[in-house]
């Protein structure tokens, strides 16, 4: 009787987080533009890593957003993610990334957040008139240990901020020094997520 409640708990939390994020990978691919908004690292945690966090806080956050814009035939938004157009706007990311406290970034564990942290997060994103669909990867976990980075990648409407499509990926992290190593795991990320439609 109670492996039954168990499982039946269970079965209700997961559909819960479901409807909070949102589960529509049609509709996101039938939309032809969109705002990538870049990587938002304000939940998450590094695992394990030996770099001073302020150094990760002050310069790498920012290198790693910086480095899908920089790329663009790797990072190749249009292709990954099917779309006509993508208009980038990483500037609240970069504020947002740029107020994180060093000291509370680097962990022993894995780390997790939940589907509400990342609604909560993705409210805080728009554009200059409030329009149309936004893209954005709410960074959780970039775990040495594991040599994963996993992300939300998520679709929303910028006006209500409501979410289109939002699944949780994992990505091998590679490369090498700091930065090319979990940009590695996005950019897994994105070539797992075009690869699963």
């Amino acid at each position: 009787m109670k492996t039954n409640k168990f499982i039946t708990t269970v079965i209700f939390i997961l559909l819960a987080a479901s409807s909070v994020t949102g589960q529509d990978k049609a509709k996101a691919l039938s939309i032809n533009s969109c705002v990538w908004f870049g990587i938002d690292f304000t939940g998450a945690k590094f695992t394990s890593v030996t770099e001073d966090p302020a150094i990760i806080v002050s310069q790498y956050l920012n290198a790693i957003n910086s480095l899908v814009l920089n790329e663009p035939e790797k990072y190749d938004l249009k292709k990954f993610f099917k779309k006509t157009e993508v208009i980038t706007d990483i500037e609240t990311a970069t504020e947002r990334n740029s107020q994180i406290d060093p000291k509370e970034l680097v962990v022993s564990q894995a780390h997790t957040i939940t589907p509400e942290d990342v609604k909560k997060i993705i409210g805080r994103y728009r554009n200059a008139d409030n329009t149309g669909a936004g893209l954005i990867f709410v960074a959780e976990n970039l775990n040495k240990s594991t040599q994963t980075g996993s992300y939300y990648v998520c679709f929303f409407d910028i006006a209500s901020h409501d979410i289109i499509d939002c699944q949780r990926m994992t990505g091998k992290a590679a490369g090498f020094g700091f930065r090319n190593y979990w940009a590695g795991s996005v950019y897994n990320v994105m070539k797992n997520w075009a690869a699963s439609k």
